[in-house]
Order: structure tokens, then sequence, then C-alpha cells
């Protein structure tokens, strides 16, 4: 995966000092997030939904090529309806299984997530207002927000993760995650106004989320269905 972090690294900079510059873009997109956690420990977890809003910018192109920038405030996180003790790091001999039967365990986390994108048009199958794409690269997001939520048929209860009766949930999660997009969309061209996107993109982290030694193989996963409008200039 290093490499792929490398390649994009390099054509961004090829793009950026070498290219004949393409008029810069500035946009927005929202939509939502389509997350959970996945990994070997991180069976039984369910996707829950979250925002994902933010801004693009096209800075530099050659061709149908352009590297895109973006910055998002990504709201993700996991559930787990079975499995709660061990996610919890409980020791099986001392816990009784029918306390957690019917308990549902979310964990919200907020980031801010910057997409190095770099996006590929499809001359070859675009007319003059439809344009398809693809794009991918790396993704780096930090944390600025964690709760979490204990939800049975009677009641819910929402904790900050650094509550008292879980005090290692605000260090067992990592501030930083990195991980890599791919997506593709459609770009609607509307002349003099700009531009509008429907995107669909898949995100997937590479940094373990916890580092207790113990259970600790989870990483973040979302699919993202993004709209946005840019603007030339």
């Amino acid at each position: 995966m290093k490499q792929i972090f490398f390649s994009v690294a390099a054509i961004a900079i090829f793009l950026a000092f070498t290219g004949t510059h393409s008029h810069a873009q500035i946009g927005v997109k929202g939509g939502v997030n389509l997350s959970k956690f996945v990994g070997s420990d991180a069976g039984g977890a369910d996707d829950i939904m979250g925002l994902n809003i933010g801004a693009t910018f096209r800075l530099f192109g050659i061709g149908p090529v352009s590297i895109n920038p973006e910055i998002y405030y990504s709201e993700k996180g996991t559930r787990f309806s079975d499995q709660i003790s061990t996610f919890m790091n409980m020791d099986p001999n001392q816990i009784n299984p029918d306390d957690f039967e019917n308990f549902d365990l979310e964990f919200n986390l907020a980031y801010v997530e910057v997409p190095i994108m770099l996006k590929i048009s499809m001359p070859f199958i675009s007319g003059d207002v439809v344009k398809p794409f693809i794009n991918g690269g790396p993704v780096f997001a930090w944390r600025i927000d964690c709760n979490f939520s204990l939800e049975t048929a009677e009641s819910i209860s929402v904790q900050e993760c650094a509550n008292q009766n879980f005090p290692d949930f605000e260090t067992t999660f990592k501030q930083a995650d990195r991980g890599y997009a791919l997506g593709g969309g459609l770009d609607f061209v509307v002349p003099i106004l700009g531009t509008f996107i429907i995107e669909g993109r898949y995100t997937r982290g590479l940094s373990r989320l916890r580092e207790t030694g113990v259970n600790d193989d989870i990483q973040n996963q979302s699919f993202t269905l993004l709209a946005g409008f840019t603007l030339g200039f």
C-alpha cells in the first residue's frame, strides 16, 4: 500500500511543477457516510450513517488528469449488536453473557478528513454536459470527537469516550487515521455557472484504531455518497 501513496505523491509533484496548469476550481461537497469497523477483531460490527461535508479544490491538471485536495467534516463509527464484551476487553470468566443480550453498543467518531485525490476524467465517453470520472488517493484524518451509546429496549445512554466509567476509551482510540479512497462519478457542466458533481466513494483506513495490545485489529471503512458544486475561475 505504501507504493500507492508514493505513486500519487510523485504524480502530484509532476503535475504541480512540470505540467501545463488548467484553470483552478473551488467547490463544496456534502453527503452521507455508511461506515463501520472492519478487521479480524471487528466481528459483529454493523453499519451506521453519518454526515460528510466539506470543500474541494482543483489545483493542477494536464488534460483529463488533475489533483484535487479536499477537506471534510466526516462522521464515522459502528454498531455492535453482539460481542460487546469482547470489544470492551472484558474477562469472559467474570461476566454474565445475559447482561449484554439486549444491548446495542454504538461508537460515533468525528474526523477532520483530508483526501488528496487524483481525478481522471474520461473524455472518450464524455459529452458536452455529462463527463464521467474516476478518482483515488491517500486520505489523512484527525479525530475531533468521540462518544458511544448503550441502547436497550427501554433507554439510550450517550456518553463521551472520556467518561469516568470507561476512561480507557479516550486513549484507546487513536487521535489520527490514514488510509485511501477510491471512487467515481459524474460532472454535469453548466455553462457560466460551474459544475454539478455526483460521486460515490469507498474509503478504507489503514491505521489500527486501537492500541491496547488486545483485540486491536480494527480499522475504519466507509461508503460515501456525495453531491457538490464547483466554480471555475
